[in-house]
């Protein structure tokens, strides 16, 4: 993921084993829907392109068939092997998917919260050409929100005050609420406009998790405008954080995960066309 090699570098693979104990996983209807959705089966080929630290890739494997995870980070890719060792149909490479070739067709292509970092010029160009004719491209993001408790009111005074470089200001919970939700829909929009692929599902799935004073800055120090802060003015920050959520106890993080399922719009177009036809269509 060239566009996003950096970021992984500084926020993700610098921190891989911080990034796989604070990061949350997927709802497991999620993946029910996934196996359902794309008719996925035990001679099914699937690809996953990011693999991070294998949270994933665990549970593509129990689907028992053969699974190929693309991870750029080396410190996350060790990880993600580690994870699936007890699978003998995961394969973890370490690569960019810019730069994966095979002459091999997948039945699904998915992405977990790492389609955003792909080179724009390519990425549903190179899908497209990875993917069988009736494949799917299964798209997930979670998307992390705020409460309105005042644990979080005082974390979020405690980003401008120690970073305000990445913070120039305190913002709401409604704001920051209200970004991440725009930033949600302009992803899900660039997918549904896409003239290569016809969406077929758009499903939400809201969870809380929650979080003490070790873990909720472990967390924070995932997120790339913290991570990429000055490590001096980055531990202040966080051992403020913890300071706070200790007096609290726990904080509560609402998280949205979205699913996007797509395929090929010539493929989709045939399999209406085949639906006509075996309904007694003329």
């Amino acid at each position: 993921m060239s566009k996003g090699k950096n970021i992984f570098n500084t926020s993700f693979d610098v921190s891989a084993e911080t990034y796989h104990s604070a990061r949350p996983g997927y709802p497991a209807q999620l993946y029910v829907d996934i196996k359902e959705l794309c008719g996925i089966g035990s001679t099914s080929q699937l690809l996953e392109i990011g693999a991070g630290s294998g949270i994933a890739t665990v549970e593509l494997a129990k689907f028992g068939c053969r699974v190929l995870a693309i991870e750029p980070g080396a410190h996350l890719a060790t990880i993600a092997r580690k994870q699936t060792e007890d699978f003998k149909n995961v394969e973890v490479l370490e690569g960019t998917f810019e730069s994966f070739e095979s002459s091999e067709r997948f039945d699904a292509i998915l992405a977990f919260t790492a389609y955003h970092w792909i080179d724009e010029g390519i990425k549903y160009r190179k899908v497209l050409d990875l993917l069988e004719e009736a494949g799917s491209l299964v798209l997930v993001w979670n998307s992390f929100f705020l409460s309105d408790a005042e644990v979080v009111a005082e974390v979020n005074r405690a980003h401008h005050q120690y970073l305000p470089d990445a913070f120039p200001r305190e913002s709401s919970v409604a704001e920051v609420n209200e970004e991440v939700l725009s930033k949600l829909h302009r992803r899900e929009q660039e997918v549904i406009q896409n003239l290569l692929f016809y969406t077929i599902t758009l499903r939400k799935y809201p969870t809380v998790h929650h979080y003490n004073a070790e873990t909720y800055p472990k967390l924070l120090s995932t997120f790339p405008k913290v991570a990429k802060v000055e490590e001096q003015k980055r531990t202040k920050f966080l051992e403020a954080v913890a300071e706070i959520v200790r007096k609290h106890g726990t904080v509560a993080v609402p998280v949205l995960t979205t699913l996007i399922v797509c395929r090929k719009r010539s493929g989709f177009l045939h399999a209406i066309s085949r639906l006509a036809r075996t309904e007694g269509g003329s």
